[in-house]
């Protein structure tokens, strides 16, 4: 069967699935099973497929229409215009963190230090601190997570940026691993749903996504609680920390740091225009 029909079956099945922008889709996943780039596929479309690649195709299209995001499938995702491995012990970057990154990048432009210091705690795929280091060469990060997991997926992430001399991945629960360590800024993006919304979630990050990435406890901020007592022990003078919030949560984030002596807190909005990342400097 050539391109062009085989994209069209699979856009029938994804489309009688609910999935949005299913041609497309079809298309990202074809040009996996094929290992071309998607604008190869859209210029052959009246190739003929081979048998495998065909079979290894619907394969995919079976995933995806039982909501398996693309980037679990295909294993990779990109953040800040460069290439992630994923898979299920991770979370997916979304665009909004990108903002995240762009607010540290922000501050530390004009730095007269010849080296910023961070961590990037719950980092998950690595994302936000391999980002940060490869824009911003003055940075020596540090990334941590309790996940073994996410520790293998983030050094393959490093590797794969070419970063490994100024990025390494430590396994630690938030601060655990780092008695006594200083940081200039730290980064956090941690579990932040609400327990009870977890079901709520849309199929594609409710049934794949991991689970200890998304529960933020009874209300959200269980994580954000233990951020605001142990951070004061890890920043430098002047250091900063950023972090990502969900809908609805920066009045309460902010008023927990408050509480605890934090200075100069400040609310950033994401590209939709939602409160989502809050910086704030310790005492």
């Amino acid at each position: 069967m050539v391109i062009r029909e085989l994209l069209k079956k699979a856009d029938k099945i994804l489309s009688k699935k609910g999935i949005g922008d299913s041609y497309n889709e079809s298309a990202i996943l074809f040009a996996y099973a094929l290992n071309k780039t998607k604008t190869y596929i859209y210029t052959h479309m009246d190739d003929e497929a081979d048998s495998y690649t065909e079979l290894q195709f619907f394969e995919f299209i079976a995933k995806r229409s039982k909501n398996m995001p693309v980037a679990y499938i295909v294993n990779k995702a990109w953040f800040m215009s460069l290439e992630f491995y994923v898979n299920e012990a991770t979370l997916i970057p979304r665009p909004e963190t990108e903002g995240l990154v762009e607010e540290v990048l922000a501050l530390i432009k004009d730095s007269p230090k010849e080296k910023v210091e961070l961590l990037d705690m719950c980092t998950g795929s690595g994302c936000i601190g391999i980002a940060i280091a490869y824009y911003n060469k003055k940075i020596a990060a540090t990334l941590s997570d309790i996940s073994t997991e996410c520790i293998e997926v983030s050094n393959r992430n490093i590797k794969k940026n070419n970063l490994a001399d100024r990025v390494e991945v430590v396994k630690s629960d938030l601060y655990s691993a780092f008695s006594g360590r200083k940081f200039d800024i730290i980064t956090v993006n941690p579990p932040y749903i609400p327990a009870r919304d977890i079901q709520r979630l849309d199929d594609d990050v409710r049934l794949y996504e991991p689970l200890s990435a998304l529960d933020g406890g009874t209300d959200g901020l269980d994580f954000y609680r233990r951020i605001a007592v142990e951070t004061v022990n890890h920043l430098k003078n002047n250091g900063c920390l950023f972090m990502e919030i969900g809908i609805g949560q920066s009045e309460a984030v902010i008023e927990i740091f408050q509480k605890h002596g934090y200075s100069n807190i400040k609310i950033q909005n994401d590209i939709s225009g939602i409160p989502r990342i809050i910086t704030a400097y310790a005492l």
